[in-house]
């Protein structure tokens, strides 16, 4: 699978052993803006990771699992309102319907990454779809203090 730059954006196919410069139409295609995760805070094993993910795509696309050699296990996370209290949830999946943008935040659904001990300067991360495919994406370490901004 080839991992397609443009500029800030990674273009990513859905198509087992696609190796292209483009996307052929039967494909469908989905693209990360902004991928950046952010580094370690001392004596922690676990991070966050933000991004956005469009599906330019005509049928919706389920990421169902994440994984890098980096991380131990990666899970899709959302925060929600208890009370007056903000807990953060698991979700098992992440959908992105056709012809949309799902933001990825603070504050909002995000990646968790579980049992890192090292984060270079990029982290590779491959989602896996509900079909099966993989989609690797490389992921900006940013400081511990970066703003991200709130959800969009």
């Amino acid at each position: 699978m080839s991992l397609l730059r443009g500029s800030a954006t990674l273009i990513l196919a859905l198509a087992v052993g696609f190796t292209g410069s483009s996307c052929t139409p039967e494909h469908e295609t989905i693209s990360l803006q902004n991928p950046r995760v952010r580094a370690l805070i001392a004596n922690e094993d676990k991070t966050v990771a933000y991004f956005d993910i469009s599906n330019s795509g005509t049928t919706a696309v389920t990421l169902v699992g994440a994984e890098s050699p980096q991380a131990r296990a990666i899970e899709f996370h959302t925060n929600v309102q208890q009370g007056n209290m903000v807990r953060m949830r698991r979700l098992e999946h992440l959908t992105i319907p056709p012809g949309t943008t799902v933001h990825l935040r603070s504050g909002g659904t995000h990646l968790m990454l579980f049992g890192v001990e090292h984060l270079p300067e990029l982290t590779r991360i491959e989602f896996i779809t509900a079909e099966g495919k993989r989609l690797v994406g490389q992921f900006k370490r940013i400081p511990v203090g970066a703003r991200v901004g709130a959800q969009g």
